[in-house]
């Protein structure tokens, strides 16, 4: 491990915690809410938190790089608040996470796709045993327990795609401007596309959350977005693309393991079973990078 390193590690590390307790919650507030006004309300409560915080810190972005910038906030990060909700709504969250494991590589995918990462034959075997491994989980139902699991499904698939567009086109950004205002920017544009998802009930359910959903949508805005996306964008500006996507393999188990501690929520055998293909197909792209760059 090079020194340099250690931090961008621990910021990763610290990332994915957060990132495999808060779709626990996310599930919990979409059903309590409705996944639309889940959308609006988690969006702009996001924006509340980091306009006075960019104020501080200077919303400066240069004319050229706007369209980059609308691009992460617009389609990358909005996408994947899309995906996730949708997802985690009509999923267990221990299916949701088990699809959730195909996002390293589409991430390390794209990266090969716009010139960041080389394809190799590790990368490849891994991309087929990870489809494999979602083919299955879809044949087998996703797991049941949802009044639509297959649409469910397919908004995860959304999401994890719409995150690759993020961490691939917002490195360089988080280069430039550090990642602290890329965070910012890229949260509070979701706002915009929110309104999409309004309804005349929206304004009436954002004033009547329950004491739970009200303590979700702190954690979910505080930590799981603002401060897991800022240590997320600090350790993507230090560390390789392929590498930093590849530590999301380790959220869907503990998205499995933390829906049963914290809501009882059981993972069947199938879904188990899916997940580990996908893993493995993760593993053996990522661990063959490695050992082929260890024997160069």
């Amino acid at each position: 491990m090079k020194p340099n390193h250690l931090w961008p590690l621990l910021a990763l590390a610290t990332t994915v915690i957060v990132w495999a307790i808060t779709p626990n919650l996310v599930r919990a507030f979409a059903l309590e809410t409705g996944p639309s006004e889940s959308v609006v309300i988690r969006m702009f409560t996001n924006a509340l938190f980091c306009l006075p915080v960019l104020l501080i810190a200077g919303p400066r972005i240069e004319k050229q790089d706007w369209p980059a910038l609308a691009l992460i906030g617009f389609i990358g990060n909005f996408g994947y608040y899309i995906g996730s909700i949708y997802g985690f709504s009509n999923l267990s969250a221990g299916a949701g996470g088990m699809i959730y494991a195909t996002n390293p590589l589409m991430i390390a995918a794209l990266a090969i796709a716009v010139g960041a990462d080389r394809m190799s034959l590790a990368m490849l075997l891994g991309l087929l045993i990870s489809f494999a491994g979602t083919i299955y989980l879809f044949a087998d139902g996703l797991g049941g327990g949802s009044s639509n699991p297959l649409f469910g499904g397919l908004m995860m698939l959304f999401g994890c795609a719409c995150w690759a567009i993020y961490v691939v086109f917002a490195k360089p950004l988080i280069m430039k401007y550090g990642p602290l205002k890329i965070t910012l920017w890229s949260t509070m544009l979701c706002a915009l596309p929110s309104l999409a998802f309004a309804s005349p009930q929206t304004f009436s359910t954002a004033l009547h959350l329950s004491a739970n959903a009200v303590t979700a949508l702190l954690i979910m805005s505080l930590v799981g977005t603002i401060l897991s996306v800022l240590l997320w964008n600090y350790a993507a500006g230090h560390l390789p693309a392929t590498s930093v996507g590849a530590a999301l393999y380790l959220i869907p188990p503990c998205i499995a393991l933390f829906g049963w501690v914290l809501f009882n929520e059981a993972t069947g055998i199938n879904t188990l079973i899916g997940g580990l293909i996908i893993l493995a197909g993760v593993a053996i792209a990522e661990f063959g990078k490695s050992f082929r760059l260890a024997t160069i």
